[in-house]
């Protein structure tokens, strides 16, 4: 089995994967229901998180609203490639006989769960974490040591047994007194100070306690770019809506549902649509759906509670300064443009 794990980590690395990780069915036993890889598949014994790092110069050209296309470009080719290397491990897994899936990342959620839930098949920041790439963090994103957020990840899982790797120690000072991730969310999805906790290999891991989903959807769905009316700097869209601050998210809701029900709301009625009848169902219709609606339509808007969080904190404050100092994204006769004050 030794060599089997050896071949699928020098595909994975011929292919452009950045980091390769294995882990055991039981090491998620204690996670949260969607570390259950037997929801995907039934025989399940093992699992291998990939990794493709995020360009550094297109993110900080992204969160100073200097060039959007290049992060854009660069995160939606990380996650098609994702998909084709799963793919390709996938197909060497089934030809040395034994069964293997690759869940979508995003775009597919459990149908035993209301559609706000938006809960994953299957966790991949979980099987990370078990693989030994790295830790959860304040934000509740996987933090890699050598990365920060700044990562793009998926899974394959499979019946064969495949020895799991060390795990790695969660750096205690990376998320202490930080916070940059919370103060950059421009929805108040990620809580400044409420925290919570998850149980991973036998590990315990404090995250913020989020708000709702939907308060992720609406922003980095790009429905409202802007914490409140007058703020200073936007997500890179241009849409602004009124909505409640932390910590109630009951009138966030029904004051999203009074907005949809503006003509002039479509991409918000779209994306609460999307939330209860949107299914992909491999990673060949999941590619398409990425270029069509974030390269080519532009929706993606947000993500920056990931491209903040780089293992320096100088890079960390670096980043902070050029989102909050970016500017705001406004509707012009001739397209979105940035209105610096």
């Amino acid at each position: 089995m030794t060599n089997l794990k050896q071949e699928i980590t020098e595909l994975a690395r011929e292919m452009g994967i950045d980091k390769v990780g294995f882990t055991s069915k039981e090491r998620l036993d204690d996670a949260p229901p969607s570390g259950d890889m037997s929801y995907v598949l039934p025989g399940a014994r093992s699992a291998i998180s990939l990794v493709i790092a995020f360009d550094k110069k297109a993110i900080r050209a992204y969160l100073a609203k200097e060039d959007k296309i290049a992060h854009v470009k660069d995160h939606s080719g990380a996650y098609i490639k994702l998909g084709t290397v799963a793919g390709a491990i996938q197909n060497l897994l089934r030809e040395r006989g034994y069964e293997a899936s690759c869940p979508l990342a995003n775009n597919q959620y459990r149908k035993d769960q209301p559609g706000m839930a938006l809960v994953p098949p299957l966790s991949f920041r979980y099987v990370a974490v078990a693989a030994g790439i790295g830790w959860i963090g304040w934000s509740g994103n996987l933090i890699t040591p050598e990365y920060g957020a700044t990562v793009a990840i998926t899974s394959v899982v499979t019946s064969a047994e495949l020895e799991p790797d060390p795990l790695v120690e969660a750096d205690a000072d990376h998320c202490k007194d930080c916070h940059l991730c919370s103060a950059s969310c421009a929805s108040h999805f990620i809580a400044m100070k409420e925290d919570t906790d998850v149980s991973i290999a036998g590990h315990r891991y404090t995250h913020n306690k989020k708000a709702s989903n939907l308060r992720c959807l609406v922003t980095c769905g790009g429905a409202n770019g802007m914490r409140t009316p007058d703020a200073k700097w936007s997500t890179w869209s241009y849409k602004v809506l009124d909505l409640p601050g932390p910590g109630d998210d009951d009138t966030f809701k029904q004051k999203v549902l009074e907005y949809c029900q503006d003509p002039k709301n479509r991409l918000l009625r779209g994306l609460i649509d999307y939330t209860e009848t949107f299914d992909l169902p491999d990673w060949e219709h999941f590619n398409t759906f990425i270029e069509d609606q974030f390269v080519k339509k532009g929706l993606f808007t947000c993500g920056n509670c990931m491209l903040i969080c780089w293992p320096d904190m100088k890079d960390r404050k670096e980043n902070y300064r050029l989102l909050t100092t970016s500017g705001r994204v406004m509707k012009g006769a001739e397209g979105p443009v940035v209105v610096r004050d």
